[in-house]
């Protein structure tokens, strides 16, 4: 038990017995604590001479000091109190690139307006890289394009998408060279299960943004299997977009031993809905 509080339960109520019961607890229990504030600092609290608790002049200082504890404490729960409400700070959110290109801007835009006073710092990378700066601290959360079996972390599916593959529109598509994302890419891993499906084996150019890779299809260089959310309505304009029987999820993820604060908690609840 804290001894200061000990000590102004004692003060408070005169006596070492009821100071006890008050505290739930002993009343040898009490005296240790009393003992502990001597021992500590070298000096008699109370003079035992006097057939009255009275303190000593070290123990008047000792019980000032105890006060002011005291009174900062409750200052601090009371401020805590108050701003139990406010979402105001700084937090860093990891995203592979489809989800925080295509997606996660509408996320940010409702917290944004919904709760001003909260920065976000966003660092786009891909979901190998995510996960990487998720065990290591560098952000608070993360989301990717892959399941994580991972002990470290924890992984929970917000949305499901799908595969497309697409080529440009009005010419004979070639089907010989297919715009990819890198290794390590959570779109990589459906990309080849798209492949497996069109039972294709073509020659592979890795681009590690879904923009270019988009772009390289519509001027007519080969063709590109990519997730349908990040299709936009003028992509049907100049793109053939066929569906592909490849389901994927996209998924928030975060260390096991994250203590996740109101903050944290009200951006996972926002990309969660």
């Amino acid at each position: 038990m804290d001894p200061y509080k000990v000590l102004i339960e004692v003060i408070k109520t005169e006596s070492f017995t009821r100071a006890a019961e008050n505290l739930y607890t002993s009343q040898p229990s009490v005296s240790r604590d009393i003992k502990r504030l001597e021992l500590k600092y070298n000096v008699n609290i109370f003079e035992f001479k006097s057939p009255y608790l009275k303190l000593t002049n070290d123990g008047e200082k000792l019980l000032q000091y105890a006060l002011q504890r005291e009174s900062i404490e409750q200052e601090l729960w009371q401020n805590l109190a108050s701003e139990s409400e406010t979402i105001a700070g700084t937090l860093t959110v990891g995203s592979s690139y489809t989800y925080g290109e295509y997606l996660l801007s509408e996320k940010l835009t409702i917290l944004m307006q919904q709760h001003p006073k909260l920065h976000i710092h966003l660092r786009i990378n891909n979901s190998d890289s995510v996960i990487n700066d998720i065990k290591h601290n560098r952000v608070d959360i993360g989301i990717v394009e892959k399941d994580i079996q991972d002990n470290a972390i924890e992984c929970k599916t917000i949305i499901e998408d799908e595969m497309v593959y697409i080529y440009k529109k009005s010419i004979k598509p070639r089907m010989d060279i297919c715009f990819v994302r890198e290794k390590g890419s959570g779109t990589r891993f459906y990309q080849e299960a798209g492949l497996s499906e069109l039972k294709l084996n073509p020659y592979l150019v890795e681009i590690n943004n879904i923009s270019i890779i988009k772009q390289m299809a519509e001027a007519g260089n080969g063709f590109a299997i990519i997730s349908k959310s990040a299709i936009n309505p003028e992509d049907y304009e100049n793109l053939v977009i066929k569906t592909l029987n490849v389901k994927r999820h996209y998924y928030l993820v975060k260390h096991v031993d994250k203590y996740i604060d109101k903050n944290i908690r009200t951006v996972i609840e926002t990309i969660m809905k």
